[in-house]
């Protein structure tokens, strides 16, 4: 999907903290100390299979993921030709010039409208009750959301397929919240906004 000289500069594009604060204080003392988004029992990180090799070559931090469970190995089975399942040495081991994409925008993805434009971040829904800032009014960095933006913007011109993925996530949201009779919640580089889930006029 991507090179590696393309993973480099998505990588080198997003590298600022999502908040201000260590988010992973809101979540490790009830998950024995360890931030549940680096806890491999409870995520098991998709890499590209170019990153992966990528960072490989930087670090020891990253290794193919060992499945034990029917589950766990039908996790496997369902990523993308494209995706490597991975697991990392550990929170204790980081190495943040290292972590990998997925690392770098957890919880959150990119949200496309109506019109196919990227307009700003989501949370990731599938980990509230697990991610602590899913759904919450932490506040999140300005400049994160500008370089995971300028970051997604980069992916989705190098890859049509990526953007049509998240094409169709955002179609999936807006029809869930549509369902519930609300707006989501999208951080945009002007601010959090409450955005429609039905196109106006």
């Amino acid at each position: 999907m991507y090179t590696e000289e393309q993973v480099a500069q998505l990588l080198k594009t997003l590298h600022v903290p999502v908040t201000d604060f260590d988010c992973g204080t809101l979540c490790a003392p009830g998950n024995g100390g360890v931030p549940v988004c680096c806890d491999k029992s409870q995520i098991v990180p998709v890499l590209y299979k170019t990153e992966y090799r990528l960072l490989r070559k930087r670090s020891r931090l990253w290794k193919p993921y060992q499945a034990k469970t029917a589950h766990q190995r039908e996790l496997k089975e369902d990523t993308r030709a494209c995706d490597k399942v991975c697991e990392c040495r550990g929170v204790a081991h980081c190495e943040r010039d290292n972590r990998s994409i997925v690392c770098r925008t957890f919880p959150f993805e990119p949200y496309l409208d109506h019109d196919d434009e990227l307009v700003g971040l989501v949370y990731n829904f599938d980990f509230q009750g697990l991610c602590p800032l899913v759904g919450s009014r932490h506040p999140i960095r300005d400049d994160y959301i500008d370089q995971a933006l300028n970051m997604w913007t980069l992916a989705f011109g190098w890859s049509e397929a990526e953007r049509e993925f998240y094409h169709d996530h955002s179609e999936t949201l807006r029809r869930s919240f549509g369902q519930k009779r609300r707006k989501i919640p999208v951080f945009t580089r002007e601010g959090r906004r409450l955005m429609p889930t039905r196109r106006r006029g």
